[in-house]
């Protein structure tokens, strides 16, 4: 197509017509279109300093600034192809692209994130890429994947949109949409090729609320945005004096609700809605305009009349042509389409058919396309239904899903992943199935969340990630996706609305791997923390908790106990607590644990009603009652109160034997349930205290009616005072030798304390002294708490229980099985699970282990 004209043509053409006219205003700068030619001169000029090459690619990395967003224009409207990088892309991403296309990265602002490629020379063994912006989408590989878009795709763009939304010299067009996105690039391209004034806002810079208020400012002609930043619009106050005005509101990017524009036009009745709708292969698909005096019909907005200059056909399985309102595969065809993909340094072109040189041989070709939608075409109008692979619009962005999924398995800890949309409340989520490689510990979900999005940009960070055993799969060895557990909902977002909530918000996103949405610091959706949301539920564990009171302190001055990430998991329970400045603990022994029933969410012993019934969970060694609320959210219909040792929380003197701790753990149960009879779940060696606050309850007549044992490791401490004979394992897992009493095993912790120095050993004995009253790091208190019980285990004689037990054993727990036969000789069964000692009570293990204590707490066979 030699001689075609280029966008640079245009943009010299729309110079000379307009030089006079406002071009661009980023905050508060605007230039003329003289002003703008020539500062997008000089910027070129640079450029061809550093790359003589004007068929080498370059990448810019664009965050809204001035400072960036005129060098992207200058290499737009220039012979150089145009590689956009959002700045929200991460290093891993930026370093492929680099990689798979010879681009120079043009530095032109500090803090852009990578490195200029060096040298002025193409990249020898690259091909030219022969297009003038090179679009990345992600890659169904895994990997990033571009689209070579030539000038005949803009060019059309650009006179197509000007005509559809009204673009004309002299026009005021705000644009909220990324120009790295392309309906944001497209905006950009037809606003400055029409002779217009392009005001470019960026909420992610300055959040929802400077947008509105903007707005209410300066009103222009149309407003150009995503549903969902439309939506955060709508939400806002002062919405509707801001939009009060505006001719025209476009979104494009995913499917909008009509609910959405009836709430526009309850704010500014006048005003024309157009959904528009394409990808980066095709340009414009379809356009669908609502003036104000068009009836809106009910659930999602169809895509509309099909965009001039486009031929779609509906094909079935085998690529036969479908009648009018048949459903099947689209596939586009037409002059003004993508080139083809630059994929793994290779080109690959669209299919292309023969034109009959009817306009001459400077025309572009004639090329088709299947889009991966399922869609109708009924006359002129298209509806589409959805994909037909796994590549999906996530808040207007595309994303094909097996770059997520490279990412989640890629993730310390992970063993194998996979990444499904899901479709939620009308919109598209991701949700990540993660399990550990067989032997190893679980990861955390919030060092998961974490890992992923340092390898994709945050709108293809899913929105759930679940962690699982193992990933369930079919007879030949894929992945049964029908068997993935559904995700646990969030709360609707509701912005943080307190200083200390809005303080805290930031906190739980930065622990817990959650970004904004990309909407800025405000977030207003999926991805922002919310005051409802939950900490437990969005993977915190025990370990993220210390990290979490460690920062509550540093932020407000507030020291909490343990507990208080699970008894107040929300921010705003956890921003009244700060508040408070009280800790809420009794005693600081008794921990109140959120399950999944509401009754149990109450920190008020009298708030659930009575028939609830309770279940008393008492912590091991060292470890806070907080352990549990991961197993307390499974357990549904019970009420679960957990227990942890004297002064591990609040000043108080260490109770030294496990039978002084079982008397004040009997107190503590007799004052919220008076008479039993009792269920008990104790982990480590909390089973020992359980059985021991048993036998006093017995003693007072009481009925004990299920303790269940959650790894109480009885080899070490515990077995050197037994005095019952315990037998040779048979067991292919222990590697323990027959012994009578225990008297013989040497403790390796105790063995290790006897090659200590002398002040080692008494800075220990003084720290032992002091623990309860002396304040720590809540780190270093659970590991001095540990060294306690750890003695208290070795003072004490195990004697074998005579009730109902159910025992639970990790995997990594050196006991052979049968031991349990001689201590609990009435057990309902020992069962061994996958996950260490504290990972069966932490996702993915701590599903197993609830379905064995629900089944031994309802009597169910176990």
């Amino acid at each position: 197509m030699k001689n075609a004209e280029r966008l640079g043509d245009r943009f010299a053409a729309t110079v000379a017509a307009h030089a006079d006219r406002s071009a661009l205003r980023i905050g508060d700068r605007c230039w003329g279109y003289r002003e703008l030619d020539d500062e997008l001169s000089g910027h070129r000029a640079t450029l061809d300093e550093i790359c003589a090459d004007p068929d080498r690619p370059v990448a810019v990395v664009v965050d809204g600034t001035a400072a960036t967003f005129l060098p992207m224009l200058a290499v737009l409207f220039s012979p150089h192809p145009l590689i956009p990088l959002d700045a929200a892309s991460p290093q891993s991403r930026v370093s492929t692209i680099l990689t798979d296309t010879g681009a120079l990265l043009w530095r032109t602002a500090p803090g852009t994130g990578a490195d200029t490629a060096p040298g002025a020379e193409s990249a020898p063994g690259y091909p030219r890429v022969d297009c003038a912006v090179l679009a990345y989408t992600s890659g169904s590989t895994g990997t990033p994947k571009a689209v070579r878009q030539g000038d005949e795709l803009w060019l059309h763009q650009a006179t197509e949109l000007a005509h559809e939304l009204g673009i004309v010299p002299g026009s005021v067009v705000a644009q909220a949409l990324p120009a790295t996105f392309g309906g944001g690039l497209d905006v950009t391209v037809t606003a400055l090729l029409a002779g217009a004034l392009l005001w470019t806002l960026d909420p992610r810079i300055d959040g929802v609320g400077d947008l509105v208020a903007e707005l209410r400012g300066r009103r222009p002609q149309s407003l150009h945005l995503s549903p969902a930043l439309l939506r955060a619009v709508l939400d806002t106050a002062g919405a509707g004096e801001a939009l009060s005005g505006i001719d025209l509101v476009a979104t494009c990017g995913e499917a909008l609700d009509a609910v959405e524009v009836d709430r526009l036009r309850a704010l500014t009745p006048e005003v024309t809605f157009v959904n528009r709708s394409g990808s980066s292969e095709t340009g414009n698909l379809a356009f669908n305009s609502f003036t104000p005096d068009r009836e809106l019909p009910t659930g999602t907005l169809p895509a509309g009349r099909i965009a001039a200059g486009k031929h779609i056909r509906v094909l079935d399985e085998h690529g036969t042509p479908l009648p009018d309102g048949a459903v099947g595969a689209i596939e586009v065809r037409s002059p003004h389409l993508a080139r083809g993909y630059l994929c793994d340094g290779e080109l690959v072109d669209f299919a292309t058919h023969d034109t009959g040189d009817k306009e001459g041989p400077t025309a572009p070709p004639i090329r088709s396309h299947r889009t991966g939608d399922m869609g109708r075409v009924d006359g002129d109008r298209l509806t589409l239904l959805g994909r037909s692979d796994d590549t999906v619009k996530i808040r207007g962005y595309r994303v094909d899903i097996g770059e997520v999924t490279a990412a989640a398995r890629a993730a310390d800890g992970v063993g194998d992943a996979v990444v499904i949309a899901r479709e939620s409340t009308g919109r598209t989520e991701l949700v990540a199935y993660v399990a550990p490689p067989r032997t190893a510990r679980a990861p955390a979900i919030a060092t998961v969340r974490t890992a992923i999005g340092r390898a994709v940009p945050s709108w293809m960070v899913p929105t759930h990630i679940v962690l699982l055993p193992e990933l369930p799969r079919t007879e030949r060895g894929k992945v049964d996706r029908s068997a993935l557990p559904a995700p646990r909902r969030r709360p609707a977002y509701m912005p943080p609305a307190t200083g200390t909530e809005k303080l805290l918000a930031p906190i739980y996103a930065d622990l817990l791997g959650i970004g904004t949405d990309g909407i800025g610091a405000g977030g207003i959706g999926a991805g922002g923390i919310g005051a409802d949301d939950d900490f437990v539920a969005l993977g915190g564990d025990s370990l993220t908790a210390v990290t979490l009171l460690r920062r509550v302190e540093e932020t407000f001055g507030v020291s909490l106990p343990p507990s208080a990430p699970i008894t107040d998991p929300t921010v705003r329970d956890l921003a009244a607590r700060i508040d408070a400045g009280a800790p809420m603990s009794a005693d600081g022994v008794v921990v109140h644990l959120r399950g999944t029933d509401d009754v149990a969410a109450s920190n008020d012993p009298g708030g659930s009603p009575a028939h609830t019934p309770i279940v008393f969970a008492f912590a091991g060694a060292g470890e806070s009652a907080l352990a549990f609320a991961p197993l307390a959210r499974r357990l549904s219909g019970y009420r679960v109160i957990g227990l942890h040792a004297h002064g591990l929380e609040n000043r108080g003197i260490p109770d030294p034997t496990i039978r002084r701790a079982a008397r004040r753990f009997a107190g503590h149960v007799r004052r919220f349930c008076p008479h039993g009879p009792y269920r008990f779940v104790g982990h480590s060696l909390g089973g020992v205290i359980a059985m021991e606050v048993a036998r006093i309850l017995i003693d007072d007549g009481e009925v004990i009616e299920h303790i269940v044992c959650l790894d109480t490791v009885l080899i070490g401490p515990l077995q050197r005072r037994l005095p019952v004979h315990l037998p040779a394992s048979t067991d292919d897992t222990a590697d323990t030798a027959d012994t009578a009493t225990g008297s013989d095993v040497v403790d390796p912790e105790q063995a290790a304390a006897e090659h200590c120095s002398t002040w080692e050993l008494w800075r220990t004995r003084v720290a032992l002294l002091t623990a309860g009253w002396w304040p720590r790091p809540a780190d270093a208190q659970w590991s001095l708490f540990h060294e306690l019980g750890r003695r208290s285990a070795l003072l004490h004689r195990l004697h074998p229980w005579p009730g109902p037990v159910t025992v639970v054993l990790a995997e990594d727990n050196p006991d052979p099985g049968e031991w349990w036969d001689v201590i609990a000789p009435d057990h309902q069964g020992v069962h061994r699970i996958s996950g260490d000692h504290n990972g069966i009570l932490r996702a993915p293990h701590v599903d197993a282990t609830a379905e064995i204590v629900t089944d031994a707490l309802t009597g169910a066979n176990v």
